[in-house]
Order: structure tokens, then sequence, then C-alpha cells
């Protein structure tokens, strides 16, 4: 193993009532209208010692009125979630802990033990290789950028899937994230308008995913086509839309949907974008094959403050490192959650491992976000980066600390330890050659265990660790 301190380089249809103008020139309609779901051995992090614990929750009403769970942490069980948490408060109406503190070493490991569930579930895609396998010819090494003291691995194959890997989703994610609140700031100050829009379809238990995702697509893109759609941009004066994928999943089955931000030169109240655009989003999804969506649920029109709050934590990694300060809501869940009911064999878990599998199928090249054409260059963002791109990118300022023979890196696969790693090149990187030596030794004792009587063959553990790192089983 090599050590060095040398910096290393990235490898027609309106209502029936028409729109007013108030005196202000607002549009506006005529009538209002962990813990254990991290396994320790699995995630192989060092948790803190709440982390340990485990429970149901009790909560407790305090005189603010939010609820405030005084127990420790938890897992969601049963279609509702516990919430992780010790004694934060909790809102009443999303479930949210409202001051639980980041842990990003915890979601790391969460991330990593969700990863290896994906790993177990699809293990000939791409995905299963990601973070694991080598890339050809070049070093395998632990960096640490001096910017922001993050460390990470490089020589390794990336996935870039933002639907499979909680890895990938979680870089590439903050990096659209960032994009997005960039993007509502750029469009404040160049004086246009935000809306968030919601649009939704009826569902069963019995429909296609992947002929659902088509229909909703094909919808869209009636919206933005048909003559009624284009005269809806033209009224607002729509300079341009940033649309995004989503799913979960309920009583009803999968749910995909969108979530779409509208940058209008019009100052419209909400109302009269809904009373609008309503019309408009049922009509398409009729002719795209879709049953026809209720006026209740069907589109939903927030204001810019609301799109603001949605740039800030979009993605599902957002929902992924919410999902332990989030009850589930009616039993919905993410698909992360498919991932923490396997890992944690709660009720229900192999039909869990079925329903990531048939999601990951459906949304498998699937665009996750969309920009119009002309909006980056509207607001001079430059060139959207693919998924690809981002996952790989190295950061420049980053020292190299270690870099890994083979040996020790099937050894870190073997006793899971890839957080572990990271945690202390982040903080005692000075102890990484003895930290390594000690996670040798102990796949060295994992991967020799004695044969079976008579057999001449490893024994199930031995095997069993060596078909997990991706290596041949003997």
């Amino acid at each position: 193993m090599e050590y060095s301190s040398a910096s290393q380089p990235p490898g027609a249809i309106y209502p029936d009532s028409a729109p007013v103008r108030s005196s202000a020139g607002m549009l506006s309609s005529p009538s209002a209208d962990p813990a254990t779901a991290l396994r320790r051995g699995r995630a192989a992090a060092t948790p803190s010692p709440e982390s340990s614990l485990s429970g149901s929750l009790t909560p407790v009403k305090s005189a603010s009125g939010a609820l405030r769970l005084g127990g420790p942490l938890g897992i969601y069980a049963k279609t509702e979630a516990k919430a992780l948490a010790w004694g934060f408060q909790v809102d009443q109406e999303t479930g949210e802990i409202l001051d639980a503190p980041a842990d990003p070493k915890r979601h790391r490991a969460q991330r990593f033990a969700l990863k290896s569930v994906v790993n177990r579930l699809l293990p000939t895609s791409r995905t299963s290789k990601c973070c694991r396998w080598r890339v050809p010819n070049q070093a395998l090494q632990v960096h640490r950028s001096t910017e922001h003291g993050k460390a990470f691995y490089s020589g390794l194959q990336v996935c870039a899937s933002v639907w499979a890997c909680p890895v990938c989703a979680a870089k590439i994610s903050e990096r659209r994230r960032a994009e997005l609140v960039t993007a509502v700031a750029l469009a404040k100050s160049m004086g246009l308008h935000v809306k968030l829009l919601t649009l939704t379809v009826p569902h069963g238990l019995g429909d296609d995913l992947p002929t659902l995702l088509v229909q909703i697509r094909n919808a869209w893109r009636r919206t933005t086509t048909g003559r009624a759609g284009k005269d809806f941009r033209k009224l607002l004066g729509i300079k341009g839309t940033i649309r995004a994928l989503e799913v979960t999943h309920g009583q009803n089955g999968f749910h995909p949907h969108l979530h779409v931000l509208l940058f209008l030169e019009q100052d419209a109240t909400n109302a009269c974008v809904q009373g609008l655009f309503t019309p408009i989003w049922q009509d398409a999804c009729t002719k795209a094959g879709l049953p026809r969506p209720s006026d209740a649920h069907g589109c939903r029109v927030d204001d810019g403050s609301k799109a603001a709050a949605y740039a800030s934590k979009w993605g599902l990694e957002s929902e992924m490192t919410k999902s332990h300060t989030k009850q589930g809501r009616n039993g919905s869940r993410t698909p992360w959650d498919f991932l923490r009911a396997f890992l944690e064999r709660s009720e229900g878990w192999e039909q869990s491992a079925h329903l990531f599998r048939t999601y990951a199928a459906a949304f498998k090249g699937q665009r996750q976000l969309y920009w119009s054409n002309g909006l980056r260059a509207l607001l001079a963002l430059g060139e959207e980066a693919t998924d690809e791109e981002v996952a790989a990118v190295q950061e420049d300022s980053a020292l190299a600390l270690a870099e890994l023979s083979d040996e020790q890196w099937r050894a870190i696969l073997a006793t899971k330890s890839e957080t572990l790693v990271l945690d202390m090149a982040e903080e005692h990187p000075e102890a990484l050659p003895a930290l390594l030596a000690s996670i040798l030794e102990r796949s060295r004792r994992t991967l020799s265990g004695k044969p079976r009587p008579g057999s001449g063959a490893p024994s199930p553990a031995a095997k069993s660790a060596r078909t997990w790192t991706g290596l041949p089983a003997t």
C-alpha cells in the first residue's frame, strides 16, 4: 500500500369563464375555487450510541401543538413509519421532524447499507457492480476533499442510476438540487414568477407500471403540443418548465406523478393557473389512454414559496435522507423503503423485494428531470451535464490518502467496511494503515473457515462472504 499527499485529478379546453385581470395586473379566476436499519455489520459504520436503540415511539403533544416523540430510533413497519428520533418535534401534517440535526456519516452508512440490498436484488445489473468493481488500469485510492473534508473512493465503476442506486442517487440529486435552487433564484431576480404544478392520474393495483409511465409521458407531451396547451402558455407567458418524474407506492399500487416548475411572465393566481390547466391535463390524459383525472386531485398549483421549498428538497436522495425524519402518510412508501423492509426483514419484506425489482425495471432509462428547451440558456446556466458525467466527477482539490491493493479492497468488501474506511479518512487519516491492516486480518479469518467434515468445501459463511464481494466462490 502506498501513501501520498499528492492531489489526485478527476479521473382549446378552457373553463367556461375567462380569467380576469385585477387592478394590480394579476390574472385571477372569476371565482375562487437506522439504527437497526443500518445493521452495523452490514453498513460497516460506527454509529452513535443512540443508533443502537430501536422500538416503538409514543407521541406526546407539546404546548406548541407539535408532536414530540419521546422514544428511541425506529423503522418502517406495517405500512406506516416509526419516526427515528430522540425527542424531536414532529410536524403533525407532514410527519417530518422539525429539529433533527443532519448526520452525513449516518446518511452515508445508510446509503451503502441499502446499496448492499440492491446488490442482492439485482445481481446481474450494472448497479450491482457500482462502487464495488474497479475501473481497469486505474488505481483505487481513498481521497479526502481539502475544501469539504469529505472522503471518497476513486477508481471504482459507477452506474449513475438515480432510480436504483442509493449511492449514485445521492451525488446526482445533490447536483440537480443545487441547479433547481439556482434556477428559481435567478428567475425571480429576472422578474419571473415561479409556480409548482403537481399532476397525478388515477391508478390501481392492476396497472402495468411501464405502460403507465409511457401514458403519462404522452399526456404531458399533448399539453405542450396541443392548441389548448400552446394558448395556455402564451396567455401566461410561460418562458420554460422543469419537469420531474417521481413515484411512490401505496394501497392502490404504484403512483407515478409529475412535479413541474412553471416560469411565468404573468403573476397569475394559483386558482387561475389551476383552473386553466386542469381541463387541458384531463383531456390529454384521456387521449393518452389514461382515466380522466379528478377535478379535485388531478392538478394542483402552489405558489413560489412552495416551488422554492420543493427545489431545496428535491430528489430521491432527499426522500432517503428524510426517511428517518418522516412518518408514512396513508401507508405511502418510496422505493428506498422497499430496500429498508428487505434489510430489516420487516413485515412484507418479500413483497418489498418484488416491488423494488418491478420498479427498477420500469424506471430504467427514464429521465428523472427534464428542462424545457431554451430555459437553461435564458437563465445562463450553461449546458446540462448527464447523470453519468455527474456521477463520475472527482474533486480536483482532494488529497490521495491511500492506494488500495486488490487484496485490501476484497477485504473491505468482504467485511462491509466501505463507510468505516471513509469515516476514518475524514476523522483520523493517520490511522488508516492500522485500520486497513485490521480489516485485512478480519477478512482472512472469515474466508479461512474450516471445511465441513468430509466435504472439503469452505464453510457456508466463507462461501457467502466470497459471493457477496462479487468474486468467484470457490
